[in-house]
């Protein structure tokens, strides 16, 4: 009976052992940070805020998701091959904000956008949605803020922000 006592107090040490160094509660050196490396990267991965996850799973959660975070929805099939690395797209495109207001729209302006694909020339959402397009493709995309303009935003678009893109593929070169 005093052996399965001793077992019993030993298998508790060591349960308090492990959790003491799965969670690092006696010992944060700076009580600002997470206490492991579990927690650091759960919060050192992007997130969508509450009302953005609402939005996108109300009102686009058909969408196809890619790993990266990046949304869309194929309004219209293209055709023929996608663009290879480097070559120049021409689209037109507008903007959007989640809850519906436009900033930005190069049908607005009357001329397309060119940029080259995979270049960093534009948003990293861009970058990634285009390498997959057709030409004559149309889709929508749906661009969290760590694959649009950031934590600090630009113009009226506001820090993390997620953003609605109407684009269409209409030539590659």
């Amino acid at each position: 009976m005093r052996t399965y006592g001793i077992l019993l107090i030993l298998g508790v040490i060591l349960i308090f052992i492990a959790w003491q160094a799965r969670t690092g509660v006696f010992r944060r050196a700076d009580p600002g940070e997470p206490a492991n490396k579990y927690m650091r990267q759960v919060l050192e991965n992007p997130q969508l805020s509450e009302a953005d996850a609402a939005v996108l799973r109300e009102q686009y959660g058909t969408a196809h998701v890619n790993p990266s975070g990046l949304r869309y929805l194929v309004r219209q099939p293209g055709e023929g091959q996608p663009p290879s690395l480097g070559a120049q797209v021409l689209a037109h495109y507008e903007g959007y904000l989640l809850d519906g207001r436009k900033f930005d729209s190069s049908r607005d302006r009357g001329a397309p956008f060119a940029f080259r694909v995979g270049t960093g020339a534009v948003i990293k959402g861009w970058d990634e949605a285009f390498q997959g397009m057709k030409k004559g493709e149309k889709r929508t995309l749906l661009i969290p803020w760590w694959l649009g303009y950031g934590e600090q935003g630009k113009g009226m678009i506001p820090p993390r922000a997620t953003l609605r893109f109407e684009v269409e593929l209409l030539e590659i070169r």
